[in-house]
């Protein structure tokens, strides 16, 4: 394909793409100016496409990344475009949608997307390394929350960003419940919406609102222009106003914009010289992953306080000690001695409860934002409980440069059922704290099963009735917030300071995705190498709902070219079917499969429900797998590790169930090198020595048998 060509499909095909999801038109009309303001409807009555490639993707054209990035956009858009016809899955056949403005935009997505119809991209001509993508693309929303009852500190600086977006809307949100008056003047034009109501206001403009009480809102659309507010926040409290100033991110700090916006070019070996396993590895695919890079010595944390411990220390530079942990204080006296000096902190989490472990961890964040690092924490929304969100809003109050994302899903209109039911349980799944140091020796990355969660390190809640701000969690079982386990986990941490980078870099596409769809862009592509692999350990990152389910895929890939021995550590238990029927084929071809899981799962939320669905796996599989249940007292698995014959370890946040596979996002390390194997054998074995084995004969009531037949009810678990 041609540039001329490419711009062309791009002019019709990204039409419907372009817009203001979530801006508003009123303020999209104040602000014309900004790229690609008017979002025309995804209906059949879409009108003619009006929008240049230019708006998408700069003056790049058609580089190889991109067509990879637009094929993503454009099956994108096809899934939006069916759901607000009604068209394709959803019953109705396309062709008869009368409307040739329709027809003509779902062909040319249909061509733009028709590469995912290959599981594995072919390498494209051109160097290694590292590229920069700035093309206009995507919805940034971010959030400024304001604390009115804070004490004046030193002046406070929040970047918003614009980097890659077309549309940018700040929402700013009362953390307290003292009103505040806000008043500001920018060096170019914004919009302004409250109470539903938009309005522009012109360069050096004097303008002011009021947020009346906890979780008001007023939201900030910044001009294409705009760089720099300067603003003082008042209130009864505070008559005199703190300072506050809101920056372009990209401009102020230009070495982390092009952090943000890197990607690799990744050489690909020759695959007639590699076995199936190796090319399952190797290969380039819709998944987004690092090149291969190499696994060099991480560390190992399977117990409990090491998995904290790795934590604390990367942001204090010590660890807690054992008796201090055994004292279970979250005010314990906290040395910031032998701190790094830190630049930006990533914490990634399904979860960040206050307790003690969130507690101690939100001080030595707090620590390192006092000092201007910047911070991003990303979170899942559903799942955070009143004071959760109190201690993360104040945190991120106080200090701006601490900026909050509290991960929702949200179906698009007309979607079946399912999916809208679906918005209560897709969760931000991907577990990773990364802490990026001015000396290099100082970085350190941290991913695996481990949540911000007292169930991670203590055996049975401690007492924190005495800090009525944090949890007192109670013992339950069946679906309730305050649940509470003592869970076995695994992470592993790395202190390459390249391993670092990149594993940052490649999470802020997620920090950087649309915030509309979850969207984020691919992180790599593959290009002709020299024919050698180059490195012997891959990152993922999955967000199965918009890279069409990329990552099972994979494990399809994996498990099909397993030879001898597949080794698993995982709690739960509810394969795919695509999955399943890769697991048959294995054992039809003499492959031992060994499984450590956990049945019962009492404990868990919904533990009920899962041991069901545990128990159906053990019905059908226990004569053929040997399938052994953790038994360490009290204790639930919740391990993801994968072993396949003595060679490929995978370390991740991926459960062997359909939600890993349909619904929540992941990441994890897949790592092919025999000597890392023989690191992780013990820890396998230990795992073997508290398990005990499975009989097949279980009972499993009527009702779940039922309930469980229904392919979209197993995919919420």
């Amino acid at each position: 394909m041609n540039r001329h060509a490419f711009i062309i499909l791009a002019l019709i095909g990204l039409t419907a793409l372009a817009g203001c999801v979530g801006f508003g038109r009123n303020a999209c009309d104040l602000l014309p100016g900004q790229a690609a303001c008017a979002r025309p409807s995804l209906s059949a009555s879409t009108p003619g496409p009006q929008v240049a490639a230019s708006q998408f993707f700069g003056d790049a054209g058609a580089s190889d990344y991109e067509r990879r990035f637009l094929a993503l956009l454009a099956h994108n858009q096809l899934g939006a475009m069916d759901r607000a016809n009604g068209t394709g899955p959803f019953g109705r056949n396309r062709r008869d949608v009368q409307n040739g403005d329709f027809q003509a935009t779902y062909s040319t997505l249909q061509q733009l997307a028709g590469p995912l119809a290959k599981a594995h991209l072919p390498p494209a001509n051109g160097g290694i390394g590292e590229g920069h993508f700035d093309g206009r693309w995507r919805v940034s929303r971010q959030t400024l929350y304001i604390d009115a009852a804070a004490r004046p500190s030193a002046p406070k600086i929040f970047d918003f960003s614009g980097l890659q977006a077309r549309s940018i809307e700040i929402v700013v949100r009362q953390a307290g419940e003292q009103p505040a008056e806000i008043e500001a003047t920018c060096d170019s034009a914004l919009a302004i919406r409250t109470a539903g109501v938009s309005r522009t206001i012109a360069a050096g403009t004097a303008f002011r609102f009021r947020l009346a009480g906890e979780d008001d809102t007023v939201s900030l659309f910044p001009s294409d222009s705009l760089n720099r507010c300067t603003a003082r926040i008042r209130s009864s409290l505070v008559p005199a106003g703190a300072p506050l100033t809101i920056r372009r991110e990209e401009t102020a700090d230009p070495a982390l914009a092009s952090f943000d916006s890197r990607y690799e070019r990744c050489p690909i070996p020759d695959s007639a010289g590699l076995d199936a396993l190796e090319r399952a590895f190797y290969a380039s695919r819709w998944l987004s992953q690092t090149c291969a890079l190499p696994i060099g010595e991480p560390r190992l944390l399977r117990k409990s306080r090491d998995g904290f411990n790795a934590k604390v220390e990367a942001l204090m530079g010590a660890p807690l000690s054992d008796a201090a942990i055994d004292k279970g204080d979250p005010e314990l006296p906290l040395d910031f001695s032998r701190a790094p000096r830190l630049k930006l902190i990533y914490l990634s989490s399904l979860e960040f409860k206050a307790d003690f472990s969130g507690r101690v961890i939100e001080r030595l964040i707090r620590h390192h934002a006092a000092l201007g690092t910047k911070v991003r924490i990303l979170i899942t929304d559903v799942l955070e409980r009143e004071k959760d969100d109190a201690m993360l809003h104040r945190l991120a109050a106080e200090f701006p440069n601490v900026e909050l994302q509290e991960y929702r899903w949200r179906a698009d209109h007309g979607a079946p059922i399912d999916e809208q039911i679906s918005q209560m349980h897709k969760t931000h799944h991907i577990k990773m704290l990364a802490t990026l140091a001015v000396g290099p020796a100082r970085s350190r990355v941290i991913i695996g099963g481990r949540n911000i969660h007292d169930g991670f390190l203590f055996h049975s809640p401690i007492d924190l009735s005495r800090y009525p701000d944090l949890q007192q969690y109670g013992k339950t079982d069946g679906f309730s917030l305050n649940y509470y386990s003592n869970w076995s986990d695994f992470d592993i941490e790395f202190a390459d300071q390249a391993t670092v980078e990149t594993l940052a870099a490649h999470l802020s596409t997620i920090w950087l995705r649309d915030a509309d769809t979850n969207l984020a862009r691919p992180f790599s592509i593959p290009v002709r190498g020299d024919g050698r692999p180059r490195g012997n350990a891959r990152h993922f990152i999955s967000v199965p709902y918009e890279d069409d389910h990329a990552l099972e895929d994979y494990f399809v890939e994996l498990v099909d070219a397993a030879r001898q021995h597949i080794q698993i550590v995982n709690p739960y238990l509810n394969l795919t079917p695509s999955l399943a029927q890769a697991f048959d084929r294995a054992l039809a071809r003499g492959v031992k499969i060994d499984i450590v899981g956990r049945i019962d799962l009492k404990g868990d939320i919904g533990g009920k429900f899962l041991t069901a669905l545990n128990k159906l796996f053990v019905e059908k599989y226990g004569d053929s797998i040997n399938i052994r249940e953790f038994k360490a007292p009290d204790v639930v698995l919740h391990s993801k590790i994968m072993m396949i014959d003595e060679r490929l370890v995978a370390i991740s946040s991926v459960n062997l169930n359909n939600r890993s596979f349909f619904h929540d996002s992941e990441n994890g390390m897949m790592v092919l090198d025999p000597a890392f194997y023989a690191r992780m054998k013990p820890i396998y074995d230990d795992y073997l020595a508290h398990s005990n084995p499975v009989s097949s004969n279980v009972t499993i009531p009527w009702a779940y048998r039922l309930l469980f037949d229904g392919a979209w009810v197993r995919q919420a678990f």
